[in-house]
C-alpha cells in the first residue's frame, strides 16, 4: 500500500471535525487507546492504508533498539514538503513510545512499506512550526501536550 500524501493545511469537512471532537472526548481516548489499536493492523490492510482512524495512519516499521527485530506500529502521521512527520506522543502519556527508542538507535525504518531514514527535529524554531503543523492535522495533539510533563519527539522521515 502506497503511502498517502497528508497535507496538514488542508481544510476539513463536518464529518472530520466531528470525528477529532470524538477523538478528544474521554470516551473517545478511550476508543483510541484501547480499542483501535488493535483493530487498526488489520482494517487498515483491508482499506489499503486508511487505518481505523480519522487521522490518516500507516503501519511504522523499525528494528528493536535491544532486540534487533522488526517491530511495526500503526501511526498517525502527516507531510511538510516531501518528508512524512511522526510525533512520539503516546497519548500524551509520561513515557516515550517504545518506536522512538527503535527509532533513536536504528533510524533506517519504512513506513507504509516505503523506505525512510529518520532523524528527531531539535531547531526549537522547526520543532514548533511542526508541531503547530501537527495540531492542525489533529487538535488532540495539544490536548497531550497540555497534560504531559514532556516534550514530544518530533521525528523527519526523509525517503530513502
Amino acid at each position: 500500500m502506497p503511502l498517502r500524501y497528508v497535507d496538514p493545511n488542508k481544510t476539513h469537512g463536518p464529518v472530520y471535525r466531528a470525528s477529532v471532537r470524538f477523538g478528544r472526548s474521554r470516551p473517545g481516548q478511550f476508543v483510541g487507546r484501547r480499542i483501535q489499536p488493535r483493530v487498526d493492523r488489520v482494517w487498515s490492510r483491508l482499506t489499503r492504508g486508511r487505518g481505523m482512524s480519522f487521522v490518516r495512519s500507516a503501519p511504522l516499521v523499525t528494528t528493536g533498539a535491544k532486540s534487533g527485530l522488526r517491530r511495526r506500529v500503526q501511526l498517525a502521521y502527516f507531510h511538510d514538503g516531501r518528508t512524512a512527520i511522526v510525533m512520539a506522543s503516546n497519548y500524551g502519556g509520561e513515557r516515550q513510545p517504545q518506536w522512538y527508542h527503535n527509532l533513536k538507535a536504528n533510524p533506517d525504518c519504512e513506513l507504509a512499506g516505503e523506505p525512510f531514514r529518520a532523524t528527531q527535529v531539535v531547531d526549537p524554531d522547526e520543532y514548533q512550526r511542526l508541531f503547530g503543523l501537527a495540531v492542525q492535522v489533529y487538535a488532540g495533539w495539544g490536548d497531550y501536550r497540555d497534560r504531559a510533563n514532556r516534550q514530544f519527539p518530533i521525528f523527519r522521515l526523509e525517503p530513502r
